[in-house]
């Protein structure tokens, strides 16, 4: 039986398509598979595994490089001064969620955490509003607008957090700078060495 032209032309076109979406398919798993082994800190703390959404467009390697972002590359990950347990700095925590930091100041007398959302936020009397200018790969940045009780900005500060080497530098523009290891410590409320704990707005001990 002869095959003539058309057919032929036909045939071709429907193994091109087979071969391009076969292509296709192994780029999508090959994205997907990419950063799903755990990240583990030189203190031994481990960086929870991304879940399938995020890594089917997630890869820091590649064309989805863009589409990662800080708060989900670090979630629940908390980072501390190392040669410090009562530091001048509070100690950091990082969370995917509606209150995306939290700060836990750790004291001999007593101990407090609060946690900052974006947005506007009122709280005993007291207004502020924080903007993320930033959250890519390995950074985040976001403006801190204080009102206090007033309608009109009081001052602004820019907070910038970057991870290198498995550091989070941390700076802002009123001149502050730190770096911040992993945090080795036991936030258990059983546990931490204080007085007293007092937890504010988003945050709490474990």
């Amino acid at each position: 039986m002869s095959i003539n032209h058309k057919s032929m032309k036909k045939l071709f076109v429907m193994s091109l398509c087979i071969i391009i979406s076969s292509c296709f398919k192994t780029e999508i798993v090959q994205y997907g598979t990419a950063n799903t082994d755990p990240v583990v800190f030189a203190s031994g703390q481990q960086l929870p595994t991304a879940s399938r959404n995020y890594t089917n467009f997630c890869n820091p390697n590649g064309w989805g490089r863009k589409l990662c972002k800080f708060l989900s590359k670090y979630d629940d990950t908390i980072w501390a001064d190392a040669e410090n347990y009562y530091s001048d700095f509070s100690d950091i925590k990082f969370l995917n969620d509606v209150f995306f930091i939290s700060f836990l100041n750790i004291n001999n007398d007593a101990s407090y955490c609060k946690g900052w959302k974006t947005g506007e936020t009122a709280y005993d009397g007291i207004k502020w509003d924080i903007k993320i200018k930033k959250d890519e790969l390995d950074e985040l940045w976001f403006d801190y607008d204080y009102y206090g009780t007033s309608d009109e900005i009081e001052y602004s500060i820019t907070y910038k957090y970057e991870v290198i080497d498995s550091l989070l530098h941390f700076s802002n523009t009123e001149g502050q700078e730190f770096i911040f290891h992993p945090s080795d410590k036991n936030y258990s409320k059983d546990f931490v060495d204080t007085g007293e704990i007092i937890e504010l707005q988003g945050c709490s001990f474990y």
